[in-house]
């Protein structure tokens, strides 16, 4: 089967037609490009819909990237949820950013105290967000390394629930994960695979990560498994930058899923 291949500019301008509600997933080893990939997405969703709720969920101490895309699209950063009430003079923010500060033990304390202490706040500050997207709908909730959430934080149940049932309030769960094929503490629920209408997937040369794809649904498992086996990698600012496969469901046609492979 011969795919169409796009440029990132023709996919982001003429081809990613977001709706409230869709679920999108980005798989992909670490630092091949899914936080740009994901906020340049992010960017368009929140041009075509204004009035969407945006909230970005993240877990790491740090992550230069993201806080530079942050201030980009006017989301605004708060380290708890809910966050401050807004100054009457303050402009409403085009969405947030969900960054609860870490717990930074000191010389004396017990390190596995410290962070218990800190999963349990991070922990606490994600469910608070993913419950409010849940509840109050319009909005696309996204997940920063939804493994990280989902397993580390016990958030499996919770992303569960928005993938089955949070599309018809509009609540569209976003995620990004590097090891589909999860570790000895868990792995992310499979409705994680099989629920989103979109789907973008990078090279992968790890097969046990592969034969997550045979839970997406409606494509033929070898044909995508070899497809991103084979993604052309490119070197771009010293970093390995694959090209992606682009499943589209929302597209889906008398043959299944829209696909096309999408240049860095």
């Amino acid at each position: 089967m011969a795919l169409t291949r796009l440029s990132r500019g023709e996919m982001l301008d003429g081809y990613f037609d977001y709706r409230p509600g869709q679920h999108l997933a980005l798989i992909e080893p670490t630092g091949g490009g899914k936080t740009r990939l994901k906020y340049q997405l992010l960017r368009a969703a929140m041009q075509q819909n204004p009035g969407l709720g945006v909230r970005v969920t993240i877990p790491k101490r740090r992550d230069a990237e993201a806080a530079a895309w942050n201030a980009e699209l006017g989301l605004k950063e708060t380290p708890e949820w809910p966050p401050p009430r807004k100054r009457p003079w303050e402009a409403e923010p085009a969405g947030y950013a969900v960054w609860p500060r870490h717990i930074m033990g000191g010389p004396d304390e017990d390190p596995d105290e410290v962070l218990a202490r800190n999963r349990a706040h991070i922990e606490h500050v994600m469910k608070a967000s993913a419950q409010d997207s849940y509840q109050q709908g319009n909005v696309i909730h996204d997940a920063d390394d939804i493994y990280v959430q989902a397993v580390i934080h016990h958030m499996n149940e919770f992303f569960s629930e928005m993938l089955t049932n949070g599309r018809s309030i509009g609540c569209g769960l976003w995620g990004a994960n590097q090891k589909p094929s999860g570790t000895r503490e868990g792995s992310v629920t499979s409705f994680f695979y099989n629920a989103p209408s979109h789907l973008f997937l990078g090279a992968d040369l790890d097969e046990r990560n592969r034969e997550r794809f045979g839970e997406i649904g409606g494509v033929d498992r070898r044909f995508v498994s070899d497809t991103v086996r084979d993604l052309p990698v490119h070197m771009i600012d010293g970093n390995p930058i694959s090209d992606k496969l682009y499943i589209c469901k929302a597209a889906a046609g008398e043959y299944g899923p829209a696909m096309a492979i999408i240049g860095p």
